[in-house]
């Protein structure tokens, strides 16, 4: 999927999609990663006129409520999963290393920084689950490593000028 049919995606029901969308994808299970989605998004926004504060506040809350649940999950499970995507995908095996490499470098901090690279972000609640980070931690950081990544984001769609 690329940008014009997110896009188009997002236009007809913009919040409810963008929340599920958001919600999923902190879960992983859109296939589509934020770094197409957000600006997306922004392009939405700025084409369509809507409250880029309202816009922002969904996805943050969305994107927040989504790795708490995949941080619960992780929490009880993540050994298993982690074991079953290790060995089932062996592309992820680069990331899942570099991910608990950085958790045990920088500790719950990588709530935080993890959340920043492209392709450590979407495994940080799994790491976080695995090593059971404190909860005040890992909402602590994750909330401040998301609201950095959705503005910068959400900006630049906001901020290109597109015709669509």
């Amino acid at each position: 999927m690329d940008i014009k049919e997110m896009i188009s995606v997002l236009s007809s029901h913009n919040i409810y999609i963008i929340f599920i969308i958001m919600f999923l994808e902190s879960l992983n299970l859109t296939g589509i990663p934020s770094t197409i989605i957000l600006p997306a998004i922004g392009i939405l926004i700025s084409l369509n006129n809507l409250s880029i504060i309202k816009i922002l506040l969904l996805t943050i809350f969305a994107s927040i409520l989504g790795n708490i649940v995949f941080y619960f999950i992780s929490y009880k499970f993540g050994s298993k999963i982690y074991d079953y995507l290790y060995n089932k995908f062996p592309k992820l095996q680069k990331v899942f290393d570099k991910a608990m490499n950085m958790s045990n470098k920088y500790g719950t901090k990588i709530c935080l920084f993890g959340r920043l690279i492209p392709s450590i972000r979407s495994w940080i609640s799994l790491v976080a689950g695995i090593f059971k980070v404190k909860l005040r931690d890992f909402l602590l950081y994750s909330s401040i490593g998301i609201f950095i990544w959705d503005i910068l984001l959400i900006l630049v769609g906001y901020l290109i000028p597109i015709k669509y």
